[in-house]
């Protein structure tokens, strides 16, 4: 288990020259240990987290697309403008929306306060940028920014080039689909518990609600990540004491006291605490407070996972999903 906590985390100023892309940076996942970028000596997370304080009249960065990776925002306050395809959304608190690869977007503060935002990423090794308005081109990891030349595929390994190389434009890869987003003030509460009650719970499921399939990895429709916001009342906890084989997930305090047990840890967590459980590490979050916890929840969407409850030694596969004690059989047994 890894801990910090937002107020302490120091905000980092990212500035063109001019100043017309500006904002501050708390790497919440930097912070947990993840590496900035391949080869810096931290550890390969399968989400980046990060809030973001946009001033006033400024954007994040330049209108981009990504070959590879998603990029998800929950707007906490402020207001301003999403440019996706060409086109200009207007964004508030509550909003959340999500931006799939090689879809060109941009986010500004259009508004008189800070925009501040919480963003989620996959965490890929390899990436490809397009910069519509300037026709770049970026590569992640070796950092190189560049106009494209294009030439023959033989160009330049024959003795003599099969064709001289000629000055071309190419295009960006099509958007895949069209912006969307959600308020959560809109979104329903879903209530769950256990059948005796001492499991209760209710959240939000965001991913859901910006068109991710249940329950299905990307290849079926899910995200490579999944955001749920939660609450749970006093005195009960949202699941059973578990470990998952593949998924990482990290939890962010935002109102409540709360007890987090974590393989032999035990600690407690308030607000402005967010705690990330990598694969492998049993964890349970409990409401101990008085008043209701209020959490998000960003966990990754391994193509396969199962689980383990140490209370009850019970196991689990998600798809299909059973829940089985096992009963340990030979290799060949029922084979021959």
């Amino acid at each position: 288990m890894k801990r910090t906590h937002l107020p302490t985390l120091p905000e980092e100023e990212q500035r063109s020259p001019t100043g017309k892309y500006r904002s501050f940076c708390k790497n919440i996942s930097v912070a947990l240990g993840n590496w900035r970028r391949p080869g810096d000596g931290g550890e390969s997370h399968p989400f980046d987290v990060q809030i973001r304080r946009i001033p006033a009249g400024a954007a994040i960065c330049p209108y981009h697309s990504h070959a590879t990776q998603w990029e998800m925002f929950h707007v906490i306050s402020g207001s301003g403008t999403v440019r996706v395809n060409g086109e200009l959304h207007p964004i508030a608190a509550s909003d959340v929306f999500l931006h799939r690869p090689h879809t060109p977007h941009q986010t500004t503060n259009t508004g008189s306060d800070d925009l501040l935002v919480f963003i989620i990423t996959n965490n890929p090794e390899t990436d490809i940028f397009h910069y519509p308005d300037s026709n770049k081109w970026g590569l992640r990891p070796h950092g190189k920014y560049f106009r494209i030349t294009e030439v023959d595929y033989f160009d330049g390994e024959d003795v003599v080039a099969t064709s001289p190389a000629h000055q071309a434009t190419v295009p960006p890869l099509p958007p895949t689909s069209a912006f969307k987003k959600v308020n959560l003030a809109e979104l329903p509460w879903e209530p769950w518990q256990s059948p005796k009650g001492k499991f209760r719970a209710t959240g939000k499921e965001i991913s859901v609600a910006l068109g991710a399939v249940w329950n299905a990895d990307i290849h079926h429709g899910g995200h490579p990540f999944d955001l749920e916001y939660a609450k749970i009342p006093a005195g009960h906890s949202g699941c059973p004491y578990h470990s998952h084989a593949t998924q990482s997930e990290l939890f962010v305090i935002l109102a409540g006291a709360g007890t987090v047990r974590a393989g032999d840890q035990t600690l407690t967590v308030t607000a402005g605490d967010v705690i990330l459980h990598p694969p492998g590490e049993a964890h349970q979050l409990i409401n101990s407070g008085t008043e209701e916890l209020v959490y998000l929840l960003v966990a990754d969407n391994p193509p396969a996972d199962y689980w383990y409850y140490p209370d009850s030694n019970k196991w689990g596969i998600r798809s299909p999903r059973k829940i089985f004690r096992p009963q340990e059989v030979d290799y060949w047994e029922g084979e021959e």
